[in-house]
């Protein structure tokens, strides 16, 4: 309730500011001292009262007795206090305790909804399904975000629902379900169509994940050309640029067209840098030096990869090494140190098959390849089956179905 001092100094603030004496305000139902008692903190005007007083004063009632100021200053706290805990489950989750901060994230989602906020609800939901692809339990994030999908909106394809659908996409393609992150790219990036120009980033993002799971389903031509959104002309190429002209680079060498490739793939790993996240940037060296060494570049790939792998073993990051592991394979293979051409095989093989095993097919096919390259079919054929049965598992059909067709021409020749 509002102190009486505070209701009496509000009304005395408004009539002296409208020009009013106690007697005006008073009027024909009330006396001035009784005014002046009340401005004096030292009665409590009634609810009649105090409608008369706002009527006169020309304010509403909750000015008078402060009560939309408390309930703003208490909305305020409200929000300071979620947001201050939504960041400290951030820090929590950057510092190892996935769980807790998932615990955290959970108990800020789950708060009623007239107690809580909306973007700080939608940054929780985000950050839930997040953790939960992290931990290996995609299938469980990827409900949290239908749910928010799902959930009535106030208009069509509000921000929080598109970032639902691009988390989405990530998270499936993430898990390995390439097909169905399809889907829900493409349904994000057809709602980008028409929107506003502050909404450019969340386009690029929708861009870059449509990008990367039609790749991988074998659809590239899905995804927009060059000119939907062009990168910056120099300098430092952002993480989604970087990732839609990886892909678009792929695809070509797919194609045939070996020089494009190779001209988009050198631009990109010119300008990209760690800052656009280690797993990004160690995929774009990786893959530029297995086509330098493809092209007989054999100095400037080593380059490549060893301050790859120097950078991965300082920064201690978590991530596994991929490309840069394959192409160091295959820069193995070059200088005929078989063993270990074939012991940077086995590692890439006995990796874990959750987390992009689209990826890991693709890097032991390139290993495949140089086993064939140096003789050894027997292992070569291995690893083309494991590739094969990998892509099929990852919905990468038209991968799986080149990765067979290798291992058949493998076979055919040994026979």
């Amino acid at each position: 309730m509002p102190e009486l001092a505070d209701t009496g100094r509000r009304i005395k603030e408004l009539r002296v500011g409208a020009g009013m004496t106690q007697h005006d305000l008073a009027g024909p139902d009330m006396s001035s001292s009784y005014i002046s008692l009340v401005e004096r903190g030292k009665r409590i005007p009634s609810g009649r009262a105090l409608k008369i007083l706002a009527e006169r004063l020309g304010v509403g009632v909750e000015e008078i007795s402060g009560t939309a100021g408390q309930d703003e200053t208490t909305g305020r706290v409200r929000r300071l206090d979620l947001v201050g805990r939504l960041v400290a489950a951030r820090r929590q989750w950057d510092g190892g305790d996935a769980e807790g901060a998932l615990s955290e994230f959970r108990a800020l989602a789950e708060r009623e909804p007239a107690g809580r906020q909306d973007d700080v609800f939608t940054e929780a939901q985000l950050a839930i399904a997040e953790i939960l692809g992290t931990l290996g339990r995609a299938d469980e994030g990827a409900q949290v975000l239908l749910r928010m999908l799902e959930a009535p909106a106030p208009v069509p394809y509000a921000e929080s629902r598109l970032r639902a659908l691009i988390a989405l996409a990530d998270l499936l393609e993430s898990a390995g379900r390439v097909q169905d992150g399809l889907r829900h790219a493409l349904t994000g990036h057809l709602a980008c169509e028409g929107r506003r120009p502050e909404t450019g980033f969340h386009s690029l993002l929708a861009l870059e994940v449509l990008t990367r799971c039609a790749y991988w389903s074998g659809c590239p031509d899905w995804a927009p050309g060059d000119g939907q959104i062009r990168p910056p002309a120099d300098g430092v190429l952002p993480g989604p640029h970087a990732a839609i002209a990886l892909h678009r680079a792929l695809d070509l060498g797919d194609r045939g067209e070996a020089e494009r490739a190779a001209a988009l793939l050198g631009e990109c790993a010119r300008r990209v840098t760690p800052a656009a996240g280690f797993p990004l940037w160690e995929k774009i060296n990786g893959r530029y030096a297995l086509l330098l060494l493809q092209r007989g570049e054999t100095e400037a790939a080593h380059g490549i990869v060893e301050r790859g792998l120097v950078v991965a073993s300082v920064a201690q990051e978590p991530e596994f090494p991929l490309w840069l592991t394959a192409a160091d394979a295959v820069r193995a293979e070059a200088a005929g140190d078989t063993d270990r051409l074939f012991a940077l095989g086995e590692r890439l093989a006995a990796l874990p098959d959750t987390g992009r095993s689209h990826e890991k097919a693709a890097a032991l096919g390139e290993i495949a390849a140089a086993c064939e390259r140096v003789g050894d079919r027997e292992t070569a054929a291995g690893h083309f089956r494991y590739s094969a049965e990998l892509f099929r598992g990852a919905q990468a059909y038209r991968h799986a179905e080149r990765a067979r067709e290798r291992l058949t021409a493998l076979l055919e020749k040994r026979d």
